[in-house]
């Protein structure tokens, strides 16, 4: 027989009930921070570009970027004794899906944004992914699309021409469609290196697929930068913090917090997330850099939102 009262055996579950709720209540608040890091993340490694400028020039920079974030990686793997694959074949394509998800593709944006394209409309081409994603699996991998998906993919490319249109007529704007050209293959690429990697997602764990993958995308812009730049670099305090913020924040944090959501059943929310994308970024250069906003910018935001909306539809479904 308990020598406790049943008020005192009511007050304990009551304090137990309120102490699990507010772990719950905290784990929730955590956790419901994710999406909001991971689009802040995001939004900023468009400006990134604009903040190393001076000091450094985009292939160099994207080396030395990767190839850190790959060293990190690589300790933390260890550390945590993570399984690294065991057939040749699997650390391979890992490397090879880094070197386009990573390397080529940060290397095509960001030299575009160095040398005059947007950073709002970068974003832009950027928020493409999931809609080149899914048409790259309906023409690589047979998925089918519906009517409105193949619409929304339209509208998505549609946002992107209305906002370069009202240069097009002009100099600057012949340079400013090359650009896009070009954000638009690194975009590709990371389409292309989303569906790819997907195979070796059960081979090794997180930390050691992720390492090997930034391994990969340090090896070409490693090659790229010693070929076509003098890999000078300007040491100062604002290009080691924008540095500094690339690898941890970008590299490691933005890239472990999609694999987070993904890992959470949240793959669609992720893709969704990536709608925030743009204004964001554009709102980041216009305080930073004062890099300005246009109505027709806005307008092109919004239809190119509402394409990859539709083509996300299936997927919610």
């Amino acid at each position: 027989m308990s020598s406790q009262s049943p008020s005192t055996e009511f007050a304990k579950t009551q304090i137990e009930r309120w102490r699990d709720r507010a772990h719950g209540s905290a784990g929730l608040s955590w956790q419901s921070l994710i999406p909001v890091a991971f689009v802040l993340c995001w939004a900023s490694g468009f400006v990134v570009p604009r903040a190393f400028a001076p000091y450094i020039e985009p292939l160099t920079f994207v080396a030395i970027r990767n190839a850190a974030a790959a060293i990190v990686l690589v300790i933390i793997a260890l550390a945590l004794r993570s399984g690294f694959p065991d057939k040749w074949s699997d650390r391979a394509g890992l490397l090879g899906a880094g070197a386009l998800l990573q390397g080529f593709s940060l290397m095509a944006v960001y030299w575009a944004i160095v040398h005059g394209l947007p950073v709002g409309v970068a974003a832009l081409i950027g928020a493409l992914q999931p809609a080149l994603t899914a048409m790259l699996a309906a023409w690589l991998l047979g998925e089918a699309l519906s009517r409105w998906q193949w619409v929304g993919i339209a509208l998505g490319f549609a946002g992107v021409a209305l906002v370069i249109s009202p240069k097009l007529g002009t100099s600057e704007g012949h340079s400013s469609l090359g650009l896009g050209l070009l954000a638009f293959v690194g975009v590709a690429c990371m389409a292309y290196a989303s569906l790819y990697q997907k195979r070796f997602e059960q081979v090794g764990d997180p930390w050691s697929r992720t390492a090997l993958m930034f391994i990969g995308a340090a090896i070409p812009a490693l090659v790229a930068a010693c070929l076509l730049e003098r890999t000078h670099i300007e040491f100062a305090p604002a290009l080691i913090a924008v540095w500094v913020w690339s690898v941890f924040a970008l590299a490691i944090g933005a890239t472990m917090a999609l694999l987070f959501l993904i890992r959470k059943g949240q793959a669609s929310r992720a893709a969704s997330l990536i709608y925030l994308v743009p204004p964001v970024s554009a709102l980041m250069a216009y305080a930073g850099f004062g890099e300005a906003i246009h109505l027709i910018q806005i307008a092109g935001f919004a239809v190119a939102a509402f394409g990859v909306a539709l083509v996300q539809l299936k997927e919610r479904r």
